[in-house]
């Protein structure tokens, strides 16, 4: 009696049962990894770092002699360029977010402007670029070990449905020889797939150098446009002008 294959299984013999469609598959999660690369660069990687630039530049144009004074008296330009969207997804939104908690801790001092936080406290997750890269190098290795799962499954449901009906040793050894061969061309997409995420790693983490290097100078110039006064200082102030009215009200106590 033949030996029949149910539904699903049969239906992955269909698809996976050829020995080009691993290497077809193969090629197409390396074309996929370098499209993402490509895209990414494209949309987000490459206009975050304008951003940033830009940014720069216009802090950078401030009176170098007294910058304070100055990023003080262009808050209302400073403000509308760093609130504006650039429409660069999770990365814009993280960038938009870091200086809406930046600019809510500044307190008028004067002619200046006091911060009891530093820009890299207030700036979080702006490498969303690299971050994305790195999920996405996750997501090939398993899509390339599932691809190649199918392919063995298919190679020895093949196998099975041959021997099954020959039972001959010269049908069961061809069997087998095609089976092997069949299985081995199923790796290939194992290997295109941490061949993908070896790649989108190591531009994740170039990126990631770059974007670091990027906020980190912004972080700086912005840190140098105001003055810094940390929690533990103000506190301490405050405890000295407490002290100042005790002794003052003590004096005209006394009096």
């Amino acid at each position: 009696m033949a030996q029949k294959l149910d539904p699903v299984t049969n239906l992955v013999v269909m698809a996976f049962g050829s020995p080009g469609v691993a290497l077809l598959l193969a090629g197409a999660i390396l074309a996929f990894s370098v499209a993402l690369i490509v895209y990414s660069n494209v949309r987000t990687y490459k206009p975050l770092l304008v951003e940033l630039r830009e940014r720069w530049n216009l802090l950078n144009g401030l009176d170098s002699r007294a910058r304070p004074a100055s990023f003080y008296a262009r808050f209302s330009e400073a403000d509308r360029r760093f609130s504006s969207s650039a429409g660069l997804g999770q990365a814009n939104s993280a960038l938009l977010l870091g200086w809406s908690n930046y600019r809510s801790v500044l307190v008028e001092n004067g002619d200046s402007f006091v911060s009891s936080v530093r820009a890299a406290e207030a700036f979080d997750q702006l490498d969303e670029p690299a971050r994305a890269l790195e999920w996405w190098a996750n997501i090939m290795v398993a899509v390339g070990l599932v691809i190649t799962f199918l392919g063995i499954v298919a190679a020895l449901s093949e196998a099975t449905l041959a021997m099954a009906g020959s039972p001959a040793s010269g049908t069961m050894q061809a069997s087998l020889m095609g089976l092997l061969a069949i299985a081995a061309t199923k790796f290939w997409t194992s290997i295109a797939g941490v061949l993908s995420s070896i790649f989108l790693r190591l531009f994740a983490r170039s990126r990631r150098r770059a974007i670091q290097t990027a906020e980190a100078e912004l972080f700086v110039m912005l840190d140098s446009c105001l003055n810094f006064m940390p929690a533990e200082k103000v506190a301490l102030e405050q405890l000295k002008a407490l002290q100042r009215i005790e002794a003052s009200l003590a004096v005209k106590g006394g009096a």
